[in-house]
């Protein structure tokens, strides 16, 4: 399992969960409460749960989580996806100390498509 986000690859995934969500973008009555407009759209919702990271590869994600979009390419149902993203968290994750290496777990980051 493997996501890409602005062209780095991270191939230690644990957990890679894909949602599509019906968004509605426009909703407008007339004066009589008849629907004008309803635009509905299918974006997907990630949630991305990574294996054991380095220290700096947990700076690398916290450094995205700080621009308004990203791109991210990863394998939906329907084949290979890419799109525009927001990362609406800063991961977290808990410390870990390795055979004298520091290392973070369960560092997890949802991101919703633009």
């Amino acid at each position: 399992m493997k996501i890409t986000i602005n062209g780095e690859v991270y191939n230690n995934l644990s957990e890679l969960h894909i949602n599509r969500e019906l968004r509605r973008t426009e909703i407008r009555y007339n004066t009589q409460g008849d629907m004008l407009i309803d635009l509905v759209t299918r974006k997907y919702a990630l949630e991305v749960t990574f294996g054991l990271l380095s220290e700096y590869e947990l700076k690398k994600l916290r450094m995205l989580s700080e621009k308004i979009f990203v791109t991210a390419t990863f394998t939906a149902p329907e084949g290979e996806f890419t799109g525009e993203f927001h990362i609406s968290d800063e991961p977290a994750a808990e410390f870990k100390m390795i055979n004298g290496v520091r290392m973070y777990g369960g560092v997890k980051m949802s991101l919703k498509q633009k």
